[in-house]
């Protein structure tokens, strides 16, 4: 009997907090087994996932060690990891294909390879990082296009970037969105929806913002918008749930300085279990950021039945379509127009459910997983 192919994943990003990169990865490893069981699919891991997280039909691999989140032993160990532990692992279990899900692969695998690259935001947005930081991603990226069979991505957007500012060759690049998340189009039940409101004593109406907390997302002009619309009495909160990040301490200080304390609030990372309800419970998601590789809380808001603002820059308008409102300058008094009109007008809010809901039907985790899997068999068959 002939071995599985087998494909390997860096599932690294599954083991952490969860951001959009671990949902990434932990939905391609809950479809693809069901969609392609003629492969085996292993995912390489520096710390045990939970039981319950190992998807029927894949199998965790643990390499190397854990040095934390974020430390800098940890910054240092995983290009070690990546170009050590993972070429090692290939060659004793015969991997065919090894997918790098979050920018990189290791330099010189002994297999086929694909990378996802979901944005360029450190070379679009350059003030918002350091330099050294830009310096060692931009090589990183480029070494992992160029060691790539084919390069994976989220958006016609982030596409036209890589084709422009990495001059990757446009027929090396897939474009394939994201899904959603069935947690996000569910109806959930007032006893949930009271345990939400209660864990974070959420007031009755709120203005809403999913993202880490850090420059590019442009934040402060939705707090001084937010705090505007408060004192106009169409609200009574701006909450914001997402980890900090790079330039966070100015967001933070802004809010403390502009006399925003009290209605402004920053939760910080919230479970993947109570983001639904924080959705459901608001009254509008705004979306303001400079740049995004594909904005997943622009979809997740629509499938929660609520309004959307999104700024009109990068990828978000591809992905919010004709089902949200688009902000062209995305700057305080834009936002605070905007926010004024849909929070008076039941009708506009009305329209833009149903239009977010709507749209939110095209975009499915197994339509992306299955399409991932079209982009491996076009690599493995390569000679």
């Amino acid at each position: 009997m002939n071995s599985p192919i087998r494909i390997a994943l860096d599932a690294r990003r599954a083991v952490r907090k969860m951001t959009g990169i671990g949902h990434y990865v932990r939905q391609l490893a809950r479809y693809l087994p069901t969609l392609a069981p003629e492969f085996q699919f292993d995912l390489l891991v520096d710390r045990p996932l939970q039981d319950n997280a190992i998807p029927s039909g894949c199998t965790q691999q643990v390499l190397g060690r854990y040095f934390g989140d974020g430390t800098g032993p940890a910054k240092f160990y995983s290009p070690f990891w990546l170009n050590r532990h993972v070429p090692a692992y290939i060659k004793r279990a015969r991997v065919a294909l090894f997918h790098g899900t979050n920018f990189v692969v290791p330099i010189s695998a002994p297999c086929k390879t694909v990378v996802t690259i979901h944005d360029l935001s450190f070379l679009r947005i350059p003030h918002a990082y350091g330099a050294i930081y830009r310096r060692y991603m931009k090589v990183q990226v480029q070494l992992a296009c160029r060691q790539a069979a084919r390069v994976i991505t989220g958006s016609n957007a982030a596409k036209n970037d890589l084709v422009s500012l990495l001059k990757i060759d446009p027929e090396r690049i897939v474009v394939i969105p994201h899904g959603i998340g069935e947690e996000f189009f569910q109806k959930h039940d007032r006893g949930y929806l009271q345990r939400v409101r209660g864990e974070f004593n959420l007031p009755a109406r709120y203005i809403f913002h999913v993202g880490v907390i850090e420059e590019k997302k442009n934040l402060i002009p939705l707090i001084k918008a937010g705090v505007n619309v408060i004192k106009q009495g169409l609200t009574d909160a701006v909450i914001f749930a997402g980890r900090d990040g790079l330039g966070a301490d100015r967001v933070h200080r802004f809010a403390s300085e502009y006399g925003a304390e009290g209605c402004v609030r920053f939760l910080g990372y919230v479970s993947q279990e109570l983001i639904p309800g924080l959705y459901a419970l608001a009254q509008v998601v705004v979306f303001p950021s400079l740049y995004e590789g594909f904005g997943m809380p622009v979809l997740e808001g629509m499938a929660s039945g609520v309004p959307v603002i999104v700024s009109g820059f990068s990828s978000l308008p591809e992905v919010a379509g004709d089902a949200a409102i688009i902000l062209k300058e995305a700057d305080a008094e834009e936002i605070e127009l905007v926010l004024r009109t849909v929070l008076k007008d039941d009708e506009l809010r009305a329209d833009l459910r149903s239009r977010g809901l709507a749209r939110t039907r095209q975009f499915r985790w197994e339509i992306s997983a299955a399409r991932h899997l079209e982009v491996y068999r076009q690599v493995l068959a390569m000679g």
